[in-house]
C-alpha cells in the first residue's frame, strides 16, 4: 500500500454544518484540476493523497482517513475477499482505498451502497480517476431496500467482507437483512466505523451478544430505537426516513467481535469494531 499520510490533520469538524454545503463539489473540482496538471496523480494513492490534502488544508471531510483505513486494508490483505460491500461511500475515500486493496489481492467486486445521488456521483468520478471503475459498482438509494433488490436480481449472493460507515441507526438493520438473506457466511468479516465517535451502542450490543441473548431479545419482540444514539447522529441526514425494509436477522449466528482503537483524521479518538462470523 502506498503512503496515505496527509499534509497534516484534517480541519476540525466544528459544531455547525460539516458536509453537503458545497465542499464535496469543491473537492471533486480540486482533485480533477490536480490530475489534469499532473496525470501521475491518477492512481488510488494519488487521488487519496489529494483528498487528504483538501481535508487538511481547506475543509473537513468525513472520511475514514489514513489512521483507521490501514486497519481494514490489513484485513483485506489477510482475508482476500472476492466480494466486499460498503455501506456509505460519501465522496469515495474508503471506496478507493478498500477497492484498490481488494483488486490487488485478487478480489472480483467492490459494491458501494450510497443513499445520496450527489455523493455517489462524486465518488464515482473519483473512483474513475483512480482507475478502479472496473471493480467498483455503486448501488444508489436506500441500502436496506436495495439489499433485497440486489439479492432478488441475483447480483448479490454472498459477501466476504463488509464495511459499515453510513447512517448509524441503520447498522443493525442492514446487518440483520444481510443475515436473513443468507449473505453472511462463516468467515465473513464486518468492519464498523465510528463505534466510539459518535458511537454505535446498538451495533456493539448486537455483534457482541451471545446466541442465547439474541434469541431472548427476538422472543421479546423488542424493537430497535434511537434512544441510544446522540440526537445529532439521528438527525444528521435530514432526508433519511425510517425504512420499512427490515428483517429479523438470524440469532443463531455467532460472532467474534473486538475493538481496534484508532483516530479520526482530525485526531479525535475513534475505533473500528472487527467482527467475524464463527458459526
Amino acid at each position: 500500500m502506498g503512503s496515505l499520510d496527509s499534509e497534516g490533520q484534517y480541519k476540525v469538524k466544528g459544531d455547525g454544518t460539516f458536509f453537503n454545503d458545497g465542499r464535496e463539489e469543491q473537492l471533486l473540482e480540486f482533485v480533477q484540476q490536480k490530475c489534469e496538471q499532473n496525470p501521475s496523480n491518477k492512481t488510488p494513492e494519488g487521488v487519496l493523497q489529494l483528498v487528504d490534502e483538501y481535508g487538511s488544508q481547506q475543509k473537513y471531510l468525513m472520511n475514514i482517513g489514513s489512521k483507521k483505513g490501514p486497519i481494514i486494508v490489513k484485513l483485506i490483505t489477510e482475508r482476500k475477499p472476492q466480494t466486499m460491500v460498503e455501506f456509505g461511500s460519501y465522496v469515495g475515500y474508503s471506496t478507493i482505498l478498500f477497492a484498490s486493496a481488494v483488486k490487488r489481492n485478487g478480489g472480483k467486486e467492490y459494491i458501494s451502497f450510497e443513499r445520496d445521488t450527489k455523493f455517489a456521483s462524486i465518488a464515482k468520478a473519483l473512483v474513475e480517476l483512480a482507475g478502479l471503475g472496473d471493480i467498483v459498482r455503486f448501488v444508489i438509494g436506500s441500502s436496506s431496500k436495495n439489499l433485497f433488490v440486489q439479492h432478488g436480481l441475483g447480483q448479490l449472493k454472498s459477501i466476504d467482507m463488509v464495511f459499515l460507515d453510513h447512517y448509524k441507526p441503520a447498522y443493525v438493520r442492514d446487518l440483520k437483512i444481510c443475515e436473513s438473506l443468507g449473505l453472511i457466511s462463516r468467515g465473513t468479516v464486518l468492519a464498523a466505523d465510528n463505534v466510539i465517535s459518535p458511537g454505535n451502542p446498538s451495533y456493539l450490543e448486537y455483534v457482541r451478544s451471545t446466541v442465547q441473548e439474541k434469541k431472548r431479545k427476538l422472543d421479546s419482540q423488542s424493537e430497535e430505537t434511537h434512544e441510544k444514539f446522540p440526537e445529532r447522529t439521528v438527525n444528521q441526514y435530514q432526508d433519511v426516513e425510517e425504512d420499512d425494509a427490515q428483517a429479523p436477522g438470524d440469532p443463531n449466528i455467532e460472532y467474534n467481535s473486538y475493538l481496534v482503537h484508532s483516530e479520526e483524521p482530525t485526531g479525535e479518538p475513534d475505533g473500528i469494531e472487527i467482527t467475524t462470523r464463527i458459526s
